[in-house]
Order: structure tokens, then sequence, then C-alpha cells
């Protein structure tokens, strides 16, 4: 679901707009998600900042808040994560310029503004940013299929990887350690 604004007119104009973008419209986002149940909130307001030295920045604030379900790192069952973010931006005239700008300012990222700005591709950018690195339950077990893979390969009859390692640690004296 495409929403284009003018960053620039947003900015003068001090407009702020809100809405709802569906999980499931998010095709960088849904594939990180157990399901794509939902949506997530947001809300961009422009204004225009004064410098101290004359002058002024376009500006844009977003902010935005899910909740949504990640496969855990553990069990890969969901689990529930909330999302909530804060962002200030610098409009400025060309990604050349965003690029430059951007190592000097601490404050705002700074943005490549367009006439026709697609806000669900920040959404949805904001919202893969702000992901946990690795979601796990607070206490979960592996799946049964998981647990029964981790078993030693020695009980189904043939010599587990590390067989030939244990030798050499019981000192064992064969230089044969390659075994078919």
């Amino acid at each position: 679901m495409e929403r284009t604004i003018d960053t620039f007119e947003l900015a003068r104009a001090g407009a702020e707009l809100s809405g709802e973008t569906p999980l499931a419209g998010m095709s960088r986002l849904g594939p990180m998600l157990s399901d794509t149940e939902g949506s997530v909130a947001w809300r961009l307001k422009g204004r225009r900042a004064t410098r101290p030295e004359g002058g002024a920045d376009d500006c844009m604030a977003l902010s935005i808040a899910a909740k949504l379900r990640m496969p855990c790192v553990r069990c890969t069952g969901p689990v529930p994560v909330e999302l909530s973010v804060e962002r200030a931006y610098r409009i400025v005239r060309s990604e050349a310029e965003a690029e430059r700008l951007d190592l000097d300012d601490g404050e705002y990222d700074v943005l490549a503004g367009e006439r026709r700005f697609d806000v669900a591709w920040l959404v949805e950018d904001e919202a893969i940013m702000a992901l946990p690195l690795a979601p796990r339950h607070e206490r979960c077990e592996l799946p049964a299929h998981d647990a029964l893979a981790a078993e030693p390969a020695a009980e189904a009859g043939r010599p587990g990887p590390f067989a030939a390692l244990a030798k050499l640690k019981n000192g064992a004296q064969n230089t044969d350690i390659i075994e078919d």
C-alpha cells in the first residue's frame, strides 16, 4: 500500500499525517514475522526548524507503534514483540547531500526529500530496524523434532563426528584417525 507525500510541502506547512499500514502489505517485514496479522500505526509531522545562523531546515518526525509476533530463536514459536519508535529527520534536496550531512548530524537522521515520497516504505524501514535481533521467550524448550536430531549419532549405530578427537584425547596411539 503506497502512500506518497511531498516531504518539502509537509515540512513547509507543518502538517501532520497519521494512519495504519497492514503488516500483510509489508513485503520486507512480513517474512521476518510469525504471521502478518495486525498493522503498524504511524504519525508523521512536518516542521521547519530555524537555524541560529539564519535560514531554516525542513524536518519530519515519525512515530510508529505495533504489536507483532516473531519466531523465537530457540523454539521457533511466536514471541510477542512491541515496537515503539520515534525518529526525527532533516530533509535535504539530494541523496549525495544526505550522505554527506548524515555523518555530521547527531540530532536528526538525514533523508533525501522527494515530491513523491513513499511513507509506507519509511514506516516499514523503521519497523525493520526496531526489531530485536534474537527474539526469544523467557522460558522455552527445543521442539521435539529438534531434540531428537540433537541426540548423538552413536546411538544410531555410527560413530559421532568427534569420535576421532575423543581417541586422541584419551591417549589412543592409533595414527589412522580417519575411519571409513
